[in-house]
């Protein structure tokens, strides 16, 4: 076969080639998924259907329900932990509020891109089933409402403004993790990132919530760091009076006197005994802070009187018996003898494991 013939026939093969094959191709290309760049969507419609091509459908209901609780997620705000406040409900109450209606969004966004049969779809279990571990009994219908008045009954109770005063609710407890004499965390996390968990959960910085003192930020870190330096000290006479003077003299600085006074009587054991006899005897709240002030101020005197027993021990007498007298003639003449009596007995109470110099506050 010659040249020419064997070119003839290699233009008729690719002729018969093409013919039957790009279309093929074309129709391929046709049909094939079309990638298109999502993250330019609208991230707030959870509902939007996802295209998942080449997956099963238990991998498409797991890539569609990720995304949309993702979606879901970024849709709620960060609420700010105001944790030099007493009663703060919107730090409290915000992660519930948005578990409650997490829920709800996502749950209709499972019914309209998966239909009346999503609750039945063992992906979304948790969803639908939210009290399948401890209620597997009910119904989904009967979990979720019995799970929503739950959560609502949470939020309910957070937002019941509670006696933030030690006086008109003595008996009220802290609930911080570290109770006295926790655990030194500072060893784990070091000692500025203690410093910043300790100021959210620790029994001194519930005390100070308590104490009925309206703190900004800034001050309640301030009263923290003062009174950090002597509170829950194991043995509190090796305390040094002096430094017990200056903390006092701090927080006056940053809080007043008043304010000085409620965290002071907020960190005081021997407060309670003053709450009960207040109630016994229908005192007011600020006739007890006024009772304990006249106390905590004779106390401060006999401990600076102390401070001069070496130097001038005969002085020194003189001084705590004239603060001792002092505060006797202003109980008497403010409360009564007969209760005045009632009120320096209980705080001469000795507690149990503690030893101090005389008039040393104790904060157990």
């Amino acid at each position: 076969m010659n040249t020419k013939a064997l070119l003839v026939l290699s233009g008729v093969l690719n002729f018969i080639l093409l013919t039957h094959f790009v279309p093929s191709i074309n129709q391929t290309l046709d049909d094939k998924p079309q990638v298109t760049d999502s993250s330019g969507g609208d991230t707030q419609d959870i509902s939007r259907p996802i295209k998942a091509h080449s997956l099963s459908d238990l991998q498409s209901a797991i890539l569609v329900y990720g995304e949309i609780k993702y979606k879901q997620s970024q849709q709620q705000g960060d609420v700010p932990n105001k944790y030099w406040q007493a009663d703060n409900f919107s730090s409290k109450t915000a992660p519930i509020r948005n578990r409650l209606m997490a829920g709800r969004e996502i749950r209709a966004a499972l019914i309209a891109q998966f239909g009346e049969k999503a609750p039945q779809n063992p992906v979304f279990k948790d969803a639908f089933y939210p009290l399948s571990h401890h209620a597997d009994f009910l119904t989904s219908a009967q979990q979720i409402t019995l799970n929503d008045q739950r959560l609502e009954q949470q939020i309910k109770r957070l937002e019941t403004p509670s006696a933030n005063s030690l006086i008109t609710n003595p008996s009220s407890q802290p609930v911080g993790i570290n109770w006295r004499h926790g655990n030194d965390v500072s060893s784990i996390i070091g000692e500025q990132a203690a410093f910043e968990y300790n100021l959210r959960h620790s029994y001194l910085s519930d005390r100070l919530r308590q104490s009925g003192v309206n703190f900004t930020e800034a001050n309640f870190r301030d009263t923290y760091a003062i009174m950090a330096t002597t509170f829950g000290t194991a043995n509190v006479g090796q305390i040094n009076p002096q430094t017990l003077m200056i903390q006092r003299t701090e927080l006056k600085e940053t809080l007043g006197d008043e304010a000085a006074l409620k965290v002071l009587a907020s960190l005081d054991s021997r407060f309670n005994r003053l709450n009960r006899i207040a109630q016994q005897n229908d005192l007011t709240d600020e006739q007890v802070l006024f009772v304990y002030g006249i106390i905590s101020q004779s106390e401060m005197e006999m401990i600076e009187a102390y401070e001069l027993r070496k130097t001038n021990p005969q002085r020194s007498m003189q001084l705590m018996r004239d603060a001792s007298f002092n505060k006797q003639q202003q109980l008497y003449s403010y409360l009564g003898e007969d209760l005045s009596n009632s009120v320096t007995r209980e705080f001469n109470k000795a507690i149990p494991g503690r030893r101090a110099p005389e008039g040393v506050i104790f904060r157990k």
